[in-house]
């Protein structure tokens, strides 16, 4: 559990210092990010505070793995890249294998043990299978039959959780093999924002953007509590 409690800490203080510099990027990341995604919420007289949080959320996830912010690289990157002062060589060391290893898919839960935290998940884009270290997804009783949707990272050799969105949706696998949350569908191809999407973001349309396709379905958490 440590490993991960260090690796959360890494992301907490790079997290914390980009966001200490967002007059360098933000207002334009957040425009690109609504065009992308076309938010619900904002489009609502009362949407709630939860529900704004959870779009805030995956903007910022989005913005720091994914998103390049300068010379072709994210924040990430360019945190790894450059360290600033005061960040010693093991957070250095911990950030580079999460910036080569992250990756954000949807997960069918195939085992999950309370005690250890450990988690059995098959990538059901690719079918390959990981023994995942998420304490939070084996703690939930509720999150049985259907798909975990999260961003993994593999830091000393251990799979773990290194975002913070999290998207449980109660349908099988099986239900959404075809064209499902994320994928690139029919009624997508005359966008040309979504055409060089990534994965994350037209999941995110497609559970919290206006008209999302799968949001009936699929439920997103933000610290714990239930946003859709």
């Amino acid at each position: 559990m440590d490993e991960m409690t260090e690796v959360g800490h890494d992301i907490d203080r790079m997290c914390a210092y980009w966001i200490a510099r967002k007059l360098d990027w933000r207002s334009k990341a957040s425009e690109e990010f609504e065009r992308l995604v076309c938010p619900q919420a904002f489009f609502e007289l009362n949407p709630g505070r939860a529900r704004l949080d959870a779009v805030n959320l995956c903007f910022t996830e989005w913005a720091l793995f994914e998103r390049p912010l300068r010379q072709g690289c994210t924040p990430l990157q360019l945190y790894v890249d450059h360290a600033p002062d005061g960040v010693d060589t093991a957070t250095v060391a911990r950030l580079r294998q999460v910036e080569q290893t992250q990756f954000f898919s949807r997960f069918a839960i195939l085992s999950k043990d309370g005690e250890s935290g450990m988690a059995r998940l098959r990538d059901v884009r690719t079918g390959r299978v990981y023994e995942v270290l998420d304490p939070h997804l084996c703690a939930n009783g509720r999150w049985r039959d259907g798909t975990i949707a999260e961003r993994l990272a593999c830091v000393e050799g251990v799979w773990q959780v290194v975002g913070r969105a999290r998207l449980y949706d109660r349908a099988t696998p099986e239900q959404t093999a075809h064209d499902g949350p994320g994928e690139a569908h029919p009624e997508d191809r005359g966008n040309p924002y979504l055409r060089d999407a990534s994965y994350f973001v037209r999941l995110v349309r497609d559970v919290m953007g206006l008209g999302g396709r799968f949001a009936p379905s699929l439920a997103a958490y933000v610290e714990g509590r239930r946003v859709g």
